[in-house]
């Protein structure tokens, strides 16, 4: 369980606890409504349940987060614009969902997928 402590002007006003998967869930869900993305995950043929493709990690420095994102594009889509977007879309929820600082989102291309929806809307 990953735990939120909210304290406001030196009062503490109580603490969120959610499951370690959840934040992987959303941000894979956030990540699927990008235009250009195919599949989130590290084997983006295949069905795999567990395997989100996102791994979120704390800063030694710091206690930020690290988000590491798995993704496959559709061809005809410009790689830089979708990464660019996932990285937007990773910002966003992650910070809404936790309220944390986001040191860093690295994303990885592992594949691009031919498919029938190839137009950029």
């Amino acid at each position: 369980m990953e735990t939120i402590v909210h304290i406001e002007n030196g009062e503490y006003l109580g603490q969120t606890r959610f499951a370690n998967d959840l934040l992987n869930e959303s941000l894979a869900l956030s990540i699927k409504e990008v235009r250009g993305v195919a599949s989130v995950g590290k084997k983006p043929y295949k069905n795999k349940e567990k395997d989100t493709g996102i791994k979120i990690s704390r800063c030694k420095d710091s206690s930020n987060l690290i988000v590491d994102v798995n993704i496959s594009v559709l061809t005809g889509f410009s790689v830089p614009d979708v990464a660019y977007r996932v990285q937007e879309a990773v910002l966003n929820t992650a910070t809404q969902f936790t309220k944390e600082k986001i040191d860093k989102v690295n994303i990885y291309v592992r594949g691009a997928k031919y498919g029938a929806s190839t137009k950029q809307k």
